[in-house]
């Protein structure tokens, strides 16, 4: 689960971020769907049963 892809399992991170370069999206729905993506992460680690889940591991890159 450490593994778990930084864009999200269906890259949604990966395709918020073109359409905000592209001018397609403002910044607010690319944080929105940045923040969507990271919470996701911790609601699947806490859903397998993890004691802890990793903070800060989110970044822009």
């Amino acid at each position: 689960m450490l593994d778990y892809p930084r864009v999200g399992a269906k890259r949604e991170l990966k395709f918020a971020s073109e359409s905000y370069w592209k001018g397609q999206a403002t910044q607010v729905e690319f944080l929105t769907k940045a923040q969507a993506v990271e919470t996701s992460k911790w609601k699947a680690q806490i859903d397998v049963g993890l004691s802890f889940v990793t903070v800060g591991d989110f970044v822009f890159l």
